[in-house]
């Protein structure tokens, strides 16, 4: 399965999306990708998973998670 790839946005772009990857979500906070694969794949976010790939997650489930971290 494919998943999206999408040419590099600015942060103002990302801030419009209504789902990010993994890749465009550490960009936006400025985090490891590694956290958030990791947080994706244990629950602690929630995220669209097939097979192993993290295909997107939502602007509310980042921001709760986010809430969450603190």
């Amino acid at each position: 399965m494919e998943v999206h790839n999408r040419p590099e946005r600015s942060q103002v772009e990302l801030l419009r999306q209504d789902c990010y990857t993994p890749e465009e979500l550490a960009t936006l906070l400025e985090m490891d990708v590694n956290l958030i694969r990791e947080d994706a794949y244990t629950g602690r976010l929630r995220a669209a998973i097939v097979d192993h790939h993290i295909l997107s997650i939502s602007r509310e489930d980042a921001l709760r998670w986010l809430d969450e971290r603190r």
